[in-house]
């Protein structure tokens, strides 16, 4: 397995929509794996193709225990319906350290292959319909972008996004933050300790 280079905000290929995979075979199965670790190592829960240069509709999605067993490795995955309104923090690796509240439906009910090729239903709410719909998005040449009204929040974002993705591209910063859990959960437990 390989990490794998992302495709940051501006590439073409994030703006296209991907084409439908035709086979699965041992090259979509090398790239599903690739693309897992991938996901892992740049600490998203989702990962479409397009974002790391791939134009197929493929995307992963693992949003953890609460919600799936073990990852969703989705083949040509279909929208068959939606319903409700959730609005919530929105990210994606593509668009680094940019998180913007997005409405995108409650519920919704993926249709896809699994990588052995057996069609599977997903009846997805919270978190993992939002990670669903947003990588199908991908799949789409739709970023989150473009599901947010507010020109104050993307006028201010935007140019600040920019800056960041020319950094990584130049290797003035890293392309994924260095992630410390153990310091993240001490500095939660410092402010619950001053709040009481």
């Amino acid at each position: 397995m390989a990490i794998l280079d992302l495709k940051y905000y501006g590439a073409s290929v994030l703006q296209r929509p991907a084409k439908p995979v035709k086979q699965i075979d041992r090259e979509l199965i090398k790239l599903a794996e690739d693309m897992l670790e991938s996901m892992y190592h740049y600490h998203g829960v989702g990962l479409a193709a397009p974002q790391v240069g791939v134009s197929k509709r493929f995307i992963i999605v693992d949003c953890g225990d609460e919600y799936q067993s073990e990852p969703y490795f989705l083949v040509n995955p279909e929208i068959i319906s939606t319903d409700g309104i959730q609005m919530g923090p929105e990210g994606c690796l593509s668009l680094p350290e940019m998180f913007v509240d997005v409405e995108r439906p409650a519920r919704a009910v993926i249709r896809a292959k699994d990588l052995s090729g057996k069609i599977i239903t997903i009846n997805a709410q919270g978190l993992l319909a939002r990670a669903l719909l947003h990588e199908i998005d991908h799949l789409d040449g739709v970023l989150f972008t473009e599901h947010i009204d507010d020109a104050e929040t993307l006028a201010r974002e935007i140019p600040i996004l920019k800056d960041r993705v020319r950094k990584i591209l130049s290797g003035e910063i890293p392309a994924v933050s260095e992630y410390d859990e153990e310091e993240e959960l001490l500095e939660a437990e410092e402010k619950v300790a001053a709040t009481v």
